[in-house]
């Protein structure tokens, strides 16, 4: 019998042009060209993406309106993405609209970092990285040790990391009466100092079965330490703000904490398809202590607000995938998925004047969240050009919670979210494309908005309250529509234009009050309908598709326009809460050789924003530019230079507090300046 051959390369299939579903894949080599050590610096050069602080935002949106996944799921408390190495990531998908297969807690889309399960051959490596700035020093260690022996391999991954913080702010509080004349202001400066040191392990096995059958395990082991100190000291230049007048704030929180996961992933043919089974576990806990001294004006009293607390938490979970071809063209799909969170935190705060008897205030707390989905759908190849995608999701969530002298309570939700969307490519194989989307998302309330436990500021104040939960909070429904053209005109080359909207129902806004002791307090309500609309464009391509001998360089720009709209605020500039309403960005990557460099720009526009009847905000305009250096000595030693915030921009903040009494504002600056980061890469 004649042996017949059949050769194929991965590169012929793109997931974002040949995907009914719409999403943009990062692949491993795109997430270690920079030399980041984190996965945020990663995602502030993806499409669509704003990254502030350890906030991933889509469509502008803050406030978990962009859904975070590990492997599908919703990482574990405790779980933190600053210490997971970007070499341990296998690609990261940026997933516009909602699909079944994924939980539709995701009205802005879901950013899912997949980690690397397969081993395809040895490899021995260590990486070095060390980065300054004028309020930054940093050390990462990173280490790699796979292999493959027969049908079984394994992979695993050390780390250690040193942070040091050393930074200072300084700004102003002020009130200006009805007639325009400032009759209060103070100005304070604020010192931080502080350091953070974790370690880590994350081993992986990989087992081929037979028929394709797969079984995987994996785990992940951590500790952490930091320490920070923050002062905050006012200087009274005008009139007095309150009755007690503090001028000095001091405090000092220490943290403790370990952790451990573990998953088995099991992949087999059953009936004519396949499953994709999973379950995992992860356990954490920690100590907390906060000491807190803060000082009146006249140095008269000193109030002392101290607590430590000892928390843990267990997390378990299941997930499962069924997929089978039943009929021509189609791909059907059903899954489920259950998840139960628990978590014990015995609090002990002491409260009091000094030179006064303190009140010692034990408290404990015991919330639970369950979660349970199931889930169909079907990808159906219609004709050669046209695809479609339908499927349905069913999500509910139950919290249960006991605190110490608060009554137990309970907040159950559901909702059912079905999602279609349709592929169309222009005949002839022009590269040209169709995208469109119709989804039913949502956004659930968070565990402290729903519980009855009250969360203290060290400095209460109109700006920095104390928080509160509303148990009786119902989840934020959205309904959505995508459209987007796609042009794929030259190998690498991607020209793409994108606009959708999300009306959403329920919106959760906080209020904002003064209780009967004086201090300021917010509670999150539901307030009316919001609609946020969106327009993305990008651009992207190597220089040698439009010159034929030009270099390896390849170019990239974005811009993405937001607006959003809060019915139950007033207008003008009543957007979402942080949504920021316009971000565009500028890439060049050259590539020759032993050499590889590279630079970014990121603008981030700003504005006033309105967000509630009293309360205002200004976002602040900011442009961060990078630039990386890569030099191969060797096929096994590597060097990374990377420059970040290039343009040494400073942090700015002003919030605005208006009634009829008059208008209270809150203005401050952290500078900051440019870090730059070496990364050391030896292969052995």
């Amino acid at each position: 019998m004649a042996k017949v051959e059949i050769k194929g390369s991965a590169e012929d299939y793109d997931p974002r042009r040949d995907d009914t579903a719409s999403k943009t894949v990062i692949g491993s080599e795109e997430i270690l060209k920079y030399g980041d050590t984190n996965v945020f610096d990663v995602l502030k050069r993806a499409p669509g993406v704003t990254v502030i602080g350890n906030s991933i935002r889509m469509r502008g949106l803050g406030g978990n309106y962009t859904q975070i996944l590990v492997n599908g799921e919703r990482p574990p408390p405790g779980f933190s993405l600053d210490n997971l190495p970007p070499e341990q990531i296998d690609k990261i998908e940026v997933i516009r609209a909602g699909s079944a297969e994924h939980s539709m807690q995701a009205i802005a889309g879901t950013i899912n970092i997949v980690l690397k399960k397969v081993v395809a051959k040895a490899q021995r490596d260590i990486r070095i990285n060390t980065s300054y700035s004028r309020n930054q020093r940093n050390l990462f260690l990173n280490g790699t040790i796979a292999d493959r022996s027969g049908n079984l391999s394994w992979f695993a991954n050390p780390l250690f990391g040193r942070f040091l913080l050393d930074s200072e702010g300084d700004g102003f509080d002020r009130f200006i009466d009805p007639a325009g004349e400032v009759t209060k202001l103070r100005e304070f400066t604020r010192t931080s100092t502080g350091n953070n040191t974790f370690v880590g392990f994350a081993p992986r096995l990989n087992w081929k079965l037979p028929d394709d059958g797969q079984l995987n395990a994996s785990a992940q082991i951590g500790a952490n330490r930091n320490e920070f100190n923050n002062t905050t000291a006012y200087a009274y230049r005008i009139g007095s703000f309150n009755r007690t007048d503090y001028a000095d704030f001091r405090t000092r929180n220490e943290n403790r904490a370990r952790n451990a996961q573990g998953e088995v992933n099991w992949i087999t043919k059953l009936a004519g398809g396949r499953l994709d089974a999973r379950l995992s576990a992860s356990g954490r806990s920690g100590k907390q202590s906060l000491r807190a001294l803060s000082v009146t004006a006249d140095g008269a009293a000193t109030y002392r607000n101290d607590s430590d607390t000892d928390e843990h938490n267990i997390t378990w979970s299941t997930t499962g995938k069924y997929t089978r071809t039943l009929f021509e063209g189609h791909a059907l799909a059903t899954g489920w998925e259950y998840n139960r969170q628990r978590n014990d935190d015995d609090v002990l705060r002491i409260q009091g004047r000094l030179g006064s008897e303190l009140a010692a205030i034990p408290e404990r707390f015991e919330p639970v969240v369950t979660r349970y989905a199931g889930y169909a759908q079907d990808e159906w190849n219609v004709t050669k050009d046209w695809s479609m995608y339908f499927g349905v999701r069913w999500e509910a969530i139950r919290t249960d919670s006991e605190s110490t002298g608060l009554a137990s309570t309970r907040s159950k939700s559901h909702v059912l979210s079905p999602v279609a969307q349709t592929l169309y490519k222009f005949p002839d194989k022009s590269g040209r494309q169709l995208r469109a989307a119709l989804t039913r998302s949502y956004k659930a309330p968070g565990l402290q908005q729903l519980t009855g436990r009250r969360f203290y500021a060290e400095e209460n104040s109109l700006f920095t309250p104390d928080g509160g939960g509303n148990p009786d909070l119902q989840p934020e429904l959205a309904n959505g529509i995508d459209l987007t053209y796609e042009h794929f005109w030259a190998p690498g080359a991607v020209f793409s234009v994108g606009t959708s909207q999300r009306r959403i129902r329920d919106y959760i806004r906080t209020l904002l009050r003064q209780e009967a002791d004086g201090r300021w307090m917010w509670r999150p309500i539901n307030s009316g309908n919001a609609t946020v609309r969106t327009l993305d464009v990008e651009l992207k391509f190597p220089l040698k598709a439009v010159m034929k001998d030009a270099p390896g360089i390849d170019l990239r720009a974005g811009v993405n326009r937001n607006w959003s709209k809060v019915d139950s605020v007033p207008g003008p500039d009543n957007r979402l809460d942080e949504q920021i309403p316009l971000t565009a960005t500028l890439g060049i990557d050259y590539k020759g050789g032993a050499h590889s460099a590279g630079a970014s720009l990121a603008y981030r526009g700003g504005g006033p924003l309105r967000v509630s009847v009293e309360q205002y905000r200004r976002q602040f305009l900011r442009r961060d530019l990078e630039a990386y250096w890569l030099y191969k000595f060797t096929p096994r030693y590597q060097l990374r230079v990377t420059a970040n915030n290039i343009l040494g921009e400073d942090s700015h903040e002003y919030q605005r507090y208006v009634t009829a009494a008059g208008t209270e504002e809150n203005q401050s600056r952290r500078p900051e300046s440019a870090r730059i980061s070496a990364n050391l890469e030896l292969k052995f």
